[in-house]
């Protein structure tokens, strides 16, 4: 049985948050960030962990959110998408997978982006994501 994406199930996730439906969401960084904004990325870090035990049906991901938002909205639009995130236990989607876990990987931290605009903040933080399939 191939293993769910986990990149595609977390999107499809935060794109049915209504709270978040003015946010772009993306796999990829824009060329263009000031034409997109909100624009939250979505991206896999490293290989996913898959346990040795035969029964356990389950993989873990480290999965990277990037926000690129004006000043008063980047933090809004990054906790947003953590809270959804976390709140998500045992979802399954219509696309297949299954969300089994989510569990926070380091704090949202603002990094500097010199390719974005005056007045564009970026903040990161990385999540553990456990999918089932």
């Amino acid at each position: 049985m191939a293993q769910p994406d986990a990149v595609g199930l977390v999107v499809a996730y935060l794109r049915a948050q209504h709270h978040l439906s003015g946010a772009t969401l993306v796999t990829e960084r824009p060329e263009d960030l000031a034409g997109s904004l909100p624009v939250l990325l979505v991206e896999a870090v490293g290989a996913p962990v898959r346990s040795r035990l035969p029964w356990a049906r389950q993989v873990r991901w480290r999965i990277g959110l990037q926000a690129w938002a004006d000043a008063d909205q980047v933090e809004t639009l990054i906790y947003g998408a953590l809270t959804a995130l976390l709140a998500a236990r045992g979802v399954r989607l219509p696309e297949g997978g299954r969300i089994v876990r989510v569990d926070p990987a380091a704090e949202p931290t603002e990094v500097p982006d010199r390719k974005a605009a005056d007045g564009v903040r970026r903040v990161v933080t990385t999540v553990d994501v456990s999918v089932g399939y």
